[in-house]
């Protein structure tokens, strides 16, 4: 089981890898949740999968924004697979964007050795930016291309695979995949018993959530936010139909983050398809479609270049 999830998280690298395009590097916030919902693996399984991919060079990890507690920014990583063909194609493709980003922000167009050479002091400053991820981007990709030409005997297809198999031996990727496996049955089960789901889901981390309760009368959004995260933040709120609260707070730029935006909007949808079980929904149907409304139109705009 474990071989087979390997080999389908590498088939899906490498098929955005040779789509060349802004997208075409698949990012780690993005990509855990793509394969949680289309493939059933849950985000630790990919992360563990990605680390056994990386150590038998069959794919490279490049920090594309660097984490930043101070202004709430994650880490996000960036997956390459290792065939040079991929590499030097996509090589040319961000080195060109480098070009354009540098010039739209510095109104002068320089080659992209020369532009990193004029970053690079000044690299933290344009972490979570555009310039910088692409910058960060364009330099990994020619790391690289010259690693693989420096020690290619470690990428052959070979050494790959003995490398894979020894990773794999040596990893729990089957245990991990089996109580994956697990956990997704058991939630396919309680989405077929609904109202068993709504009892249980409302009766998990009672503690956590009076402390929830008792905090948030005390203390301010953000540092609320920041101690219990922003999804259990959000799940409270939806159950306690808090929905023109959430929307007001979507509204003022509070919640702005694409990825809890679209996180928001899988959790509407949830609210969504329970609601024929969900007594307490109603009357709160046109609160919930404005919120729907206005969380897809954020959703649109943090899309959009700026």
């Amino acid at each position: 089981m474990g071989n087979k999830l390997v080999e389908e998280i590498y088939q899906e690298i490498r098929r955005r890898n040779s789509s060349v395009g802004t997208g075409s590097i698949p990012h780690s916030d993005e990509l855990y949740k793509f394969v949680q919902s289309s493939m059933g693996i849950d985000p630790d399984l990919a992360k563990t999968i990605i680390q056994v991919l990386v150590n038998s060079h069959r794919v490279f990890s490049m920090e594309v924004t660097a984490e930043d507690k101070t202004h709430d920014v994650p880490p996000i990583e960036g997956y390459v697979s290792a065939n040079l063909t991929d590499i030097r194609k996509l090589k040319n493709y961000f080195q060109n964007e480098l070009m354009i980003e540098y010039e739209k922000q510095f109104n002068k167009r320089q080659m992209t050795h020369q532009i990193v050479k004029d970053i690079f002091p000044m690299m933290r400053s344009l972490n979570n930016t555009a310039l910088g991820m692409v910058a960060n981007k364009a330099i990994m990709l020619e790391e690289f291309e010259k690693l693989m030409e420096k020690r290619f005997e470690e990428y052959t297809e070979e050494w790959k695979e003995k490398r894979l198999d020894i990773e794999l031996s040596h990893s729990n990727l089957n245990e991990q995949a089996a109580l994956s496996q697990k956990a997704a049955e058991e939630k396919k089960q309680q989405a077929a018993h609904p109202a068993r789901k709504t009892k249980m889901v409302r009766a998990v981390d009672s503690a956590k959530y009076d402390e929830f309760a008792s905090r948030s009368r005390n203390y301010p959004l953000q540092r609320i936010i920041k101690i219990y995260g922003t999804n259990f933040f959000l799940q409270v709120n939806l159950r306690k139909y808090q929905f023109s609260y959430i929307e007001k707070l979507v509204k003022d730029g509070q919640l702005n983050k694409r990825s809890d935006l679209l996180m928001l909007k899988e959790m509407i949808q949830t609210v969504k398809s329970h609601a024929e079980q969900d007594a307490g929904l109603a009357g709160h149907e046109g609160e919930l479609y404005a919120l729907e409304k206005t969380v897809n139109h954020a959703i649109y705009f943090t899309g959009k270049p700026s």
